[in-house]
C-alpha cells in the first residue's frame, strides 16, 4: 500500500488485526515497601587517642606499628632514664628528705634540751626553798643531768658515724661518675676514628666514580666509532663490496662495544652507590659523635653534682663532730654543776634568783625549740613532696595507652629525642565505627534517632544493618545538608591477635553507600519503574486482562493494536485517535506439561525431554489468553527500583 492509498483509507472502518506480543508480567499484590534515600558516607573511628610524651627524653622502645591492636593500660613506649636527669632529681630529692628529717631530729633534741633546762631551774628553786632536805634532791637531779649529758654524747657520736658513712657513699658515687666520664671519652675517640675512616672510604669511592666515568667515556667513544663503522659496512655489503662474514665481524665488534658501554654504566652506578654508602656511614658516625659528646657533658655534670654532695657530706660530718664536742662539754658542765651544788649549799638565796632566771631562759628556749621543730617538719614535708614529684616524673618515662584500639599511625621513630607534649602514636577504636553522611534538608526532616539504615561497602558490595544514633544539631548553609551518624559493629569473625586489621569490615576514611529508610508501608501496591509509561500526559501502566467477551467497548490504535484503553484517547506511540472495538474470549485448549518441569509444554501427549516423565494434560486458553490494556495510575514515592501506586490498580487486583 502506498502512502497516498493509506491516506485515502477510511480509518474508522478498519479493523485492527489481532496480534500476539510476548511480554513479562507480574501479579500485583500488597507487599512491604520501604521508602529509602541513598547517600555516600564516610567511615570514622568510634574514638581516637593521640599518645603523647609527658616528659623530655630519648624514645628507646616502641615496637608497635600501624594495624597492631593495643589494650587499655598497655605499655606502648619507653623513654631513656638510666642515669638521666630524672634519676638525678629523684636522688637529690631523697637526700633532701633525709637532711630535712635529720634537721627535725636536731630541733626535737634542742626542744628536749630546753625542757630539761627548765625542769632543772625549777628543781633548783624547789631545792633552795626546801633547804637541806632539798639539797639531797638537787644532788640527785644533777646526777640525772650528768646521765642525760652522757646520753647526748653517745647520740652525737652515733651522728658522727652516720655522717662518715654518708661521706664514703658520696665519694664512691663520685668515683663511679668519673669512671663513666673516662669511658665516654674513650668512646668519643673511637667515634672520631670511625669518622676519619669514613672520610677515607668516601675519597676512595669518589676516585672509583671518576675512573668509572672515564672508562664509560672511552666505551662510548668506541661505540660511536663502531656505530659509524657498522653503517659503512652495511652500505658496502648492500653494494656487494664486502662479504657477509666481514659484515658479521663488524656487527660483533659493534655489539661488543655496546656491551662495554653497558658494563661501564653499571660500574659508574656501582661506584656512585659506594659513594652514597660512604656518605651515609660518615653521617651516622657524625651523629654518634654528637650523641657521645652530649652524654659526656651530662656525665661531667654528674661528676660536679657528686662533688657538691661530697662537700655537703663533709660539712655534715664537721657539724656532727662539733655537736659531739658540745655534748662532751655539756657532760663536763653537768659534773661541775653537781660539785658546785654540793659546795654552795650556803648560797641558797642567790641560787633562788639564779634559778628563776634560768626558768625564764628555759621557757624562751622551749618556745624557740618548738618553733624550730615546726619549721623542720615543714622542711621535711616539702622534701618528701619533692621526692614524690621526682618519682612521678620518672614514672612518666613509661608511656601507656588510655583506651583499647588499633595503631593507625606512628608519629615518631625510636631514637628520637621527644619533649613534653610530643605526639608518639595515634590509636583508634575500630571495634565499632561511625558511619557519617551529609543528608539533604528535605530528607533530614523524615529521619529520627533509631531510623534503620543499610551500609554497603563500595569494595565488595557487602551490606550491614544499623540504626541512626546521632543527628548533628546544625546544618551547612552552603550545601543545605545535615550530618547523620550510625554506629556499625566492625569485627568480622573472631577478634584478631597481633598485627593486621584483616578481621575489620570497614576502615577509617573508607567510602560507603548508606541507604536510609525514611518510611515503611506494610501493605503497599508497587510496580517496577521500567513498567511505568505515559498516556495523555499522565502516568500509566500496561495491565494484562483476560480476553473474555464483556459487552463493553474498548479503544485501540489501528496502527498499534497492542495499545488498548477503556476510554477514547490518543495512541501514546503515534498520536492517532483510538477507535472502539469489542472484547472477546479465546477458546480453551488442552495442553500437556511436566509435573517436575512446568516450563515444558506441548500440544500433544509425550515425554519430558529433561526427566523423561509423561506429560499430564491441563487446560489453557487459546493463543491469545490475555490482552494488554493501558491504565492510568496515580504514583507515589520510589526507592529507585519500584514505585508506590496510590490509585488505579485496585480493580486490577480483583
Amino acid at each position: 500500500m502506498s502512502v497516498i492509498e493509506a491516506l485515502a483509507m477510511e480509518m474508522e472502518a478498519m479493523k485492527p488485526p489481532e496480534g500476539v506480543l510476548p511480554v513479562a508480567t507480574e501479579i500485583v499484590k500488597p507487599r512491604p515497601f520501604e521508602i529509602t534515600v541513598t547517600y555516600t558516607g564516610t567511615v570514622a573511628p568510634l574514638n581516637e587517642e593521640v599518645v603523647i610524651a609527658r616528659v623530655t627524653g630519648r624514645l628507646t622502645w616502641m615496637p608497635y606499628y600501624a594495624g597492631d591492636r593495643i589494650r587499655k593500660g598497655q605499655l606502648v613506649a619507653r623513654l631513656d632514664n638510666a642515669g638521666g636527669e630524672y634519676a638525678a632529681r629523684e636522688a637529690e630529692a631523697a637526700y633532701g628528705a633525709l637532711a630535712a628529717l635529720h634537721e627535725r631530729h636536731m630541733a626535737e633534741a634542742e626542744k628536749e634540751q630546753a625542757r630539761a633546762q627548765k625542769r632543772q631551774a625549777e628543781a633548783m628553786i624547789e631545792a633552795t626553798k626546801a633547804m637541806r632536805r632539798e639539797t639531797e634532791r638537787m644532788v640527785a637531779e644533777k646526777q640525772a643531768m650528768r646521765d642525760e649529758a652522757l646520753s647526748m654524747v653517745q647520740s652525737a657520736e652515733s651522728e658522727v658515724l652516720i655522717a662518715e658513712q654518708n661521706l664514703k657513699l658520696s665519694q664512691a658515687q663520685k668515683r663511679e661518675a668519673e669512671r663513666i666520664v673516662t669511658a665516654l671519652e674513650s668512646e668519643l675517640q673511637t667515634v672520631r676514628e670511625q669518622i676519619a675512616e669514613a672520610d677515607a672510604e668516601l675519597e676512595r669511592a669518589r676516585q672509583e666514580v671518576d675512573a668509572a666515568k672515564q672508562e664509560l667515556a672511552m666505551a662510548k667513544a668506541d661505540l660511536n666509532y663502531w656505530q659509524a663503522e657498522i653503517e659503512r659496512a652495511k652500505t658496502l655489503y648492500e653494494q656487494k663490496a664486502i662479504s657477509k662474514d666481514e659484515l658479521q665481524r663488524e656487527q660483533a665488534q659493534f655489539e661488543t662495544a655496546q656491551a662495554k658501554v653497558r658494563a661501564a654504566e653499571a660500574k659508574v652506578r656501582q661506584a656512585e652507590a659506594m659513594v652514597r654508602a660512604a656518605e651515609a656511614k660518615k653521617r651516622q658516625a657524625q651523629n654518634m659523635l654528637r650523641q657521645k659528646e652530649a652524654e659526656l657533658a651530662a656525665a661531667k655534670e654528674r661528676v660536679a653534682q657528686m662533688q657538691a654532695m661530697v662537700e655537703m657530706a663533709q660539712a655534715k660530718l664537721a657539724q656532727a663532730k662539733a655537736m659531739a664536742q658540745a655534748a662532751q662539754a655539756k657532760l663536763r658542765q653537768a659534773e661541775a654543776a653537781l660539785q658546785a651544788t654540793q659546795a654552795k649549799l650556803a648560797q641558797v638565796n642567790a641560787e633562788i634568783a639564779k634559778a628563776q632566771a634560768m626558768v625564764q631562759e628555759a621557757e624562751a628556749n622551749l618556745h624557740r625549740g618548738e618553733r624550730h621543730v615546726l619549721h623542720a617538719e615543714a622542711l621535711r614535708a616539702k622534701a618528701e613532696a619533692a621526692l614524690t614529684t621526682a618519682r612521678i616524673l620518672r614514672g612518666y618515662t613509661e608511656i601507656r595507652a588510655l583506651t583499647d584500639g588499633y595503631v593507625v599511625e606512628r608519629l615518631v621513630a625510636p631514637g628520637t629525642l621527644v619533649t613534653a607534649g610530643t605526639p608518639i602514636l595515634r590509636i583508634a577504636q575500630l571495634d565499632i565505627v561511625r558511619v557519617q553522611a551529609f543528608v539533604g534538608e528535605r530528607d533530614l526532616a523524615d529521619i529520627r534517632l533509631g531510623t534503620p539504615v543499610i551500609v554497603q561497602s563500595l569494595k565488595d558490595g557487602k551490606e550491614w544493618s544499623a540504626r541512626i544514633t546521632a543527628i548533628f544539631p546544625s546544618a551547612d548553609p552552603t550545601t543545605r545538608t545535615g550530618l547523620v551518624e550510625a554506629l556499625v559493629p566492625n569485627i568480622e569473625g573472631t577478634r584478631g591477635v597481633g598485627r593486621g586489621t584483616g578481621n575489620l569490615k570497614l576502615l577509617p576514611g573508607q567510602s560507603v553507600v548508606i541507604k536510609i529508610v525514611k518510611r515503611r508501608i506494610p501493605d503497599a501496591i508497587t510496580v517496577p519503574n521500567e513498567a511505568i509509561t505515559q498516556f495523555n500526559g499522565q502516568p500509566a501502566v500496561w495491565v494484562a486482562e483476560p480476553m473474555g467477551e464483556t459487552g463493553k467497548t474498548e479503544y485501540t490504535c489501528p496502527m498499534h493494536p497492542e495499545v488498548r484503553s477503556d476510554k477514547p484517547g490518543r495512541c501514546p506511540k503515534c498520536g492517532m485517535d483510538l477507535v472502539p472495538t469489542k472484547r472477546h474470549t479465546a477458546p480453551q485448549k488442552t495442553e500437556y506439561t511436566c509435573l517436575m518441569h512446568p516450563e515444558v509444554r506441548s500440544d500433544k501427549p509425550s515425554k519430558c525431554p529433561k526427566c523423561g516423565m509423561d506429560l499430564v494434560p491441563t487446560k489453557r486458553q487459546g493463543t491469545e489468553t490475555k490482552t494488554a490494556r493501558l491504565r492510568t495510575v496515580k504514583l507515589g514515592e520510589t526507592d529507585g527500583r519500584r514505585t508506590l501506586v496510590l490509585s488505579g490498580l485496585k480493580q486490577a487486583m480483583k
